[in-house]
């Protein structure tokens, strides 16, 4: 057999052999299952769950800052979460417009990040505030600054994110 063929079946086999097992409906969803998790798309959202753990649904990911929201259980609280490949500035807090409506100031007080300042979360009351009011409302602005001043400007759609949410209660509680 010529190499060139017989690398790209070995390759081929390799690649098959990592890929995610085969899409199946759960919760009345496409999903996709893989590495111990489920993962299902509504929109432009992609949510995931790994058994019987933490469940999240990416919100918004833009020049290597995203947004995500996270539960541990099922009884948990939501909570925002932001994380950068780059330090993201908490001190700055984070600016939220809801609809185009009045700006929305998460002040650093209500924001832990992580000690390599990559990933800031917004406190347990904030982030229920913060999902209601998205869960209200048909658009968000969300911008994050990072250390040296870079400001990151989120506009993010939020029709389908109850439908993540739903998903996410259906999966969390099998």
């Amino acid at each position: 057999m010529n190499r060139r063929l017989s690398t790209a079946l070995t390759l081929s086999f390799i690649i098959g052999l990592s890929t995610p097992a085969l899409s199946a409906e759960i919760c009345g969803m496409e999903t996709m299952q893989g590495n111990g998790a489920i993962m299902a798309q509504t929109g432009a959202y992609s949510a995931k769950c790994v058994a019987q753990g933490k469940c999240s649904i990416a919100i918004s990911s833009i020049d290597h800052v995203a947004i995500a929201l996270e539960r541990a259980a099922i009884s948990g609280p939501w909570l925002a979460l932001v994380t950068s490949t780059f330090s993201i500035d908490s001190g700055a807090g984070f600016d939220l417009v809801f609809d185009g409506e009045d700006e929305t100031r998460i002040a650093p007080e209500f924001l832990i990040a992580a000690e390599d300042m990559k990933s800031v979360r917004v406190d347990d009351d904030i982030s229920d505030i913060v999902l209601s009011t998205m869960l209200e409302s048909t658009t968000m602005n969300a911008t994050v600054q990072l250390v040296g001043g870079k400001r990151i400007v989120h506009d993010i759609a939020l029709e389908d994110l109850s439908a993540a949410i739903k998903w996410v209660d259906c999966a969390q509680a099998r």
